[in-house]
């Protein structure tokens, strides 16, 4: 499984708190890659995924959340896979 985090470079508060949140809970589920990506280098996949805001997370290629999700929330969808 992969996760990306889609943020922003100058440091927004919502994305580290979201980058947080994704490496306190990936120890929990073996085999989980997590990928930081800064949205001014990768342009073309912020557009093809529609989603002009940060943070955002894709899990497995598809928008799971846009803003930082609940715990519960990301857990649930990571059970879900």
């Amino acid at each position: 499984m992969l996760i990306e985090i889609f943020v922003a470079p100058d440091g927004c508060p919502s994305c580290g708190k979201a980058q947080r949140l994704v490496q306190q809970i990936v120890p929990d589920y073996p085999g989980v890659e997590v990928r930081e990506i800064h949205i001014l280098d990768a342009p073309d996949r912020v557009v093809e995924y529609g989603v002009f805001s940060t943070p955002f997370i894709v899990i497995d290629g598809k928008v799971a959340f846009v803003g930082v999700p609940k715990e519960t929330a990301l857990r649930d969808r990571l059970k879900a896979r």
